[in-house]
């Protein structure tokens, strides 16, 4: 148990230091995207240990790691879908003659985003949230177990073979089903990943599998994701070539997806 819980402090230490770098420098891309990425690490492992945990500890702490990445998802998303225009700006660079205002476009929503992420309300939920995480973490009862070489290696192998086969038999064109089976290979992969080598599991394998269900069905949710929001700025853009050009933008997504 003691080293189950020196590793979540050491993903509670890297969550806080993301959340550091974000707050003196939100123009990097890669800071917002840590905060997130190292809240789902935490939720993740916390998911895992949940019929070991009390109930209402559990959904506390879950409940308040994804308040903090609620917050700066809307500027991973803009951040996302600016990094995909870009690669369609090189590879199709006739497509338009607009490229320019987009990425301005994209430029200001992205700014706006960081802006309210340092509102009072959002500042004070992040800090409120890292807060209690912390000291729920620090302070984490688990059930006592004497296997738990046992109990991680069962609960793993039961866990990475329900994602195999969500895995095989998920629609492609249920852009929902496809969302929460990449949330359930990026559960997998973070257990496997930060629990595996207490056990005498094939955790690398496990993980590498996961990771690699998540990044394939990445590319799908990320293109239904740019098409939500290159749909939304369509019907926003004041200027009509400009409308255009999201469209067009739209159209390359909805191919995207169509390939799969």
């Amino acid at each position: 148990m003691e080293q189950i819980q020196k590793r979540l402090g050491r993903r509670m230490d890297k969550l806080k230091k993301s959340y550091t770098d974000y707050q003196n420098n939100p123009f990097d891309k890669e800071a917002a995207h840590r905060i997130r990425t190292d809240s789902r690490k935490l939720r993740s492992m916390l998911s895992f240990l949940k019929k070991v945990m009390d109930g209402e500890e559990y959904q506390k702490l879950n409940g308040e790691l994804r308040k903090l990445a609620l917050i700066y998802g809307p500027v991973r998303e803009v951040d996302i879908l600016t990094e995909w225009c870009a690669e369609i700006a090189r590879q199709k660079p006739g497509l338009s003659d607009r490229y320019r205002a987009l990425f301005n476009y994209l430029g200001k929503k992205r700014r706006r985003e960081m802006r309210r992420t340092f509102n009072k309300t959002n500042v004070k939920t992040a800090e409120s949230a890292i807060e209690t995480a912390e000291t729920g973490i620090r302070h984490l009862t688990l059930k006592e177990r004497d296997d738990w070489d046992a109990y991680i290696k069962k609960h793993l192998i039961k866990k990475y073979k329900r994602l195999g086969d969500e895995y095989e038999n998920v629609d492609l064109d249920d852009f929902e089903k496809v969302h929460e089976t990449r949330k359930r290979a990026k559960k997998v992969r973070f257990s496997a990943k930060y629990f595996g080598k207490l056990s005498s599991v094939r955790h690398r394998k496990i993980a590498k599998n996961a990771k690699r269900i998540q990044d394939e069905l990445g590319k799908i949710t990320d293109a239904g994701t740019n098409r939500r929001l290159l749909e939304n700025y369509a019907e926003k853009a004041e200027d009509g070539e400009l409308d255009k050009l999201f469209g067009k933008m739209s159209e390359e997504q909805e191919e995207l997806i169509a390939k799969g």
